[in-house]
């Protein structure tokens, strides 16, 4: 005669499998937050292309880092249209699948994001000694790429977070520029949303790391601010 579980017998396969899937669960977010990071230096690595290959049209200068910031040249917009979307203004061409959307930024807000990273303005904020100010009504502002003196040690777009203050921007896109000599930008503008844990109860633990796309063209993942990065960009 086939005999059935027992009550005991069933509750002890079930324990086991419940401490399986808590084992597993970690591993799998990890390894989750591991593919999303990679998009993320993807998108960095063709953000840095198009940006380069604008230069190379431009006499070495990047597209404009903040106004105008809702049409282009503006260098968001500029990566939008360079990759065939239509449009002529950020509502038309800011989309939630593109390069401009990191996927760990997505799951750490937890909605449908447009834009979430921001270029390197440092040396063109309008500080005491800066060149310029990427924020003055009726000019563009740019850097020079091919003036860099340490390409490879220099981050040109980074994961960025949304600010904690009123910027007027819609909580689908996070800041757009980054300047590393104001401590209130390092704080709360640059996106540390990788190096954490997701899992199925925790979609995205705040990591301490934050991607970077450098002036040679590689992306990499960095924890720290470098003391060089705050000097002004040419």
């Amino acid at each position: 005669m086939r005999r059935g579980f027992s009550l005991i017998e069933l509750l002890i396969v079930i324990a086991i499998v419940a401490l399986l899937i808590g084992l597993l669960l970690p591993t799998l977010g990890t390894a989750r937050e591991a593919a999303r990071s990679t998009q993320c230096a993807s998108n960095l690595s063709q953000i840095f292309i198009v940006c380069r290959t604008y230069a190379d049209q431009y006499k070495g200068m990047t597209p404009a880092l903040g106004r105008p910031y809702d049409k282009p040249p503006n260098w968001a917009l500029v990566m939008q249209q360079s990759i065939g979307m239509g449009g002529t203004n950020a509502d038309e061409l800011y989309v939630s699948k593109s390069m401009l959307v990191c996927p760990s930024s997505r799951a750490f807000y937890g909605r449908d994001m447009t834009r979430t990273y921001a270029i390197n303005v440092t040396g063109h904020a309008g500080r005491p000694g800066d060149r310029d100010n990427f924020d003055t009504e009726g000019t563009t502002v740019h850097v020079r790429l091919d003036l860099l003196q340490r390409p490879s040690d220099t981050p040109i777009f980074l994961d960025a977070a949304v600010p904690n203050v009123t910027t007027g921007a819609p909580p689908t896109r996070t800041a757009s520029v980054l300047d590393f000599r104001d401590e209130a930008h390092c704080k709360t503008r640059l996106g540390r949303f990788h190096g954490g844990r997701s899992d199925a109860f925790a979609p995205l633990m705040n990591g301490s790391g934050f991607n970077a796309v450098f002036a040679d063209g590689h992306a990499a993942m960095r924890r720290e601010i470098i003391e060089d990065w705050r000097e002004p960009l040419p």
